[in-house]
């Protein structure tokens, strides 16, 4: 199933995330982006000739809903997509910033949702989605296919080349016409070196993100050389901007190979270093989950100092919570026990309420037993506190496991 699939039957039965809700008010206003950011009287009035009196009504009334915070970005971002409608890449800008909006703003993330449940509003946005699930130019993502094969033929016929002149260098070593064959590999390797390039950066450009992902993952085996580091990191910035998490999980898997051995701490470094290039804050948490397993047992202070960097870049205070809970085992002493207050003190102030218990359940591990006790009371409390009973609910599931220790220990 498709993500659009996926995101209308989630529409349909009420159950959309956050991101998903961004989503899909995208592409609810979308058909009619222009007549709103012009918002003349003439803009109304082409308007209602296109999408209808009703539909024009809902779709303004839910913009101006929007733009009833902070919105210079959002219709900057609307602006593009007016300039260019086509360009996936600009539509997802304006669904990151609503997203932004959604995070920053948890009432207006609620106003719209609530919105969104009106049935007339429901079954536009079911309708709409659904005419707009249209196939891709099929002769283009051909094309594009066709192209990509062939660059990738090259890359693997190049690096057979080098692979076969190598394992001849090595028997024939004792040989005198060594200087030729060195010459030879070192002439193949570079021919190897501009293919890899020319693949990478025709893979980097293809707009479709399914065919983005596949091409990327089939070229991460070949990421060899001294420039091996650059273009690890031209691959994450291109992964970064799909949209798709498991379309981006696909990728970053064969990536993991990468992290083992000599020489990893290094490529982490460079990672980290490069994060502030990665724009979305689900990306680099994609990213930094890969990381992660690999910090563990290591002791460089630099290195776990530059994770904490990268992790203070991540705007969602949800996320950077999460990433908090991921670090914490790697650190220790002071260090480890001043993130873990930060953490704390984010979970408890978080802007969304409903949101603060679960917050808590990824830093309640690392507590001591007797704070870890009234941090659980408290998280508890507000849990129980929330008035939606399906978040309300979900809050208390996540602290069903920490419950049941605790009574199992005051049992003993």
């Amino acid at each position: 199933m498709q993500q659009k699939d996926v995101i209308i039957s989630q529409l349909a039965n009420s159950q959309l995330t956050i991101r998903q809700l961004a989503q899909t008010v995208t592409d609810f206003l979308e058909p009619v982006i222009p007549y709103l950011v012009i918002g003349s009287k003439k803009a109304d009035e082409e308007a209602i000739k296109k999408a209808g009196p009703e539909v024009w009504v809902v779709k303004k009334k839910m913009w101006e809903k929007l733009c009833s915070r902070e919105c210079l970005e959002l219709k900057e971002a609307a602006g593009d997509m007016i300039i260019a409608p086509s360009d996936p890449e600009v539509k997802l800008a304006l669904v990151q910033k609503i997203l932004k909006s959604f995070e920053k703003y948890p009432a207006l993330e609620k106003e719209i949702s609530s919105f969104i449940e009106n049935g007339q509003i429901k079954k536009i946005a079911v309708e709409e989605s659904s005419n707009m699930i249209t196939a891709q130019n099929s002769d283009d993502k051909i094309r594009v296919l066709e192209e990509f094969n062939e660059l990738l033929e090259k890359l693997i016929a190049t690096n057979s080349d080098v692979g076969f002149i190598s394992d001849i260098r090595d028997f024939n070593s004792v040989n005198s016409d060594n200087a030729v064959r060195n010459s030879e590999l070192s002439e193949c390797r570079q021919g190897n070196e501009k293919i890899l390039e020319k693949t990478l950066d025709f893979a980097c450009q293809i707009q479709y993100g399914d065919l983005r992902s596949q091409a990327l993952s089939l070229i991460v085996p070949y990421l060899k050389g001294p420039k091996k580091g650059e273009y690890i990191k031209k691959v994450l910035y291109s992964t970064s901007n799909i949209q798709d998490e498991s379309e981006r999980a696909r990728i970053l898997s064969p990536l993991a190979s990468y992290l083992k051995g000599m020489g990893k701490e290094e490529l982490i470094e460079d990672i980290f270093d490069f994060s502030p290039h990665i724009q979305y804050d689900d990306a680099k948490f994609q990213i930094f989950s890969l990381l992660i397993e690999h910090l563990e047992g290591l002791r460089n202070e630099i290195l776990l100092e530059k994770a904490l960097e990268m992790t203070a870049g991540i705007q969602s205070e949800f996320l950077r919570i999460q990433v908090f809970s991921m670090l914490i085992p790697c650190l220790k002493g002071q260090r480890k026990e001043e993130i873990i207050e930060e953490a704390l003190q984010l979970a408890f102030s978080l802007k969304d309420k409903d949101m603060r218990p679960q917050a808590l359940s990824f830093i309640i591990p690392y507590l001591g037993e007797a704070r870890k006790k009234e941090t659980l009371k408290k998280t508890r409390e507000i849990a129980s506190a929330i008035k939606s009973e399906y978040r309300r609910l979900q809050a208390l599931s996540s602290l069903v496991s920490y419950t049941e220790e605790q009574e199992n220990g005051d049992i003993m």
